[in-house]
């Protein structure tokens, strides 16, 4: 992974943390993207301190706001030339119905609506990669679930498994 450029999102915690410092120890260069500042530098410095590796970034993003992963990507843009890998990982579950500022219920926009955002955003410098790769990280719990879209508006009915596998 030497002179490889990685995003990883939701990378201060779990499947995000233990990518992110994976692909630091193999020699990338880890675009960490969290939604705290404070917990996504604590990681970022534990990633440093465990792998050696000086090429840890750290962008921060809430992804349940367009505006925001709008801000990520020019971001990511204007520091780098290339993306070699796109692990799109960060990830919610919300037991009461939420709507982000852009009026989407939180689940779906975080879980689903972020990934593809982000990747529309990014895709002209994924492209310009060559073989470059984009890894959307998911549970299994879609293997229960059907999309009724109509179900992420009605507060009254709203159920967070449910919509968590929706997403």
């Amino acid at each position: 992974m030497k002179d490889k450029v990685c995003i990883v999102t939701g990378a201060n915690a779990g499947i995000g943390l233990e990518t992110a410092r994976e692909l630091a120890q193999q020699g990338a260069t880890v675009v960490m993207v969290c939604r705290n500042q404070e917990r996504g530098s604590n990681a970022k410095a534990e990633i440093e301190k465990s792998t050696g590796s000086s090429t840890v970034h750290l962008l921060i993003a809430d992804l349940s706001s367009q505006k925001q992963i709008r801000e990520l990507a020019a971001s990511f843009l204007s520091a780098f030339d290339r993306l070699d890998v796109l692990v799109n990982n960060a990830g919610v579950f919300m037991p009461k119905h939420q709507l982000t500022e852009d009026g989407y219920e939180a689940t779906f926009a975080i879980n689903h609506l972020a990934y593809f955002l982000l990747t529309h955003l990014l895709l002209d410098v994924l492209k310009s990669t060559p073989h470059s790769r984009i890894v959307n990280v998911s549970s299994n719990a879609h293997q229960s679930a059907k999309i009724k879209f109509d179900a992420l508006e009605k507060v009254g009915s709203y159920n967070g498994y449910v919509a968590y596998g929706q997403s």
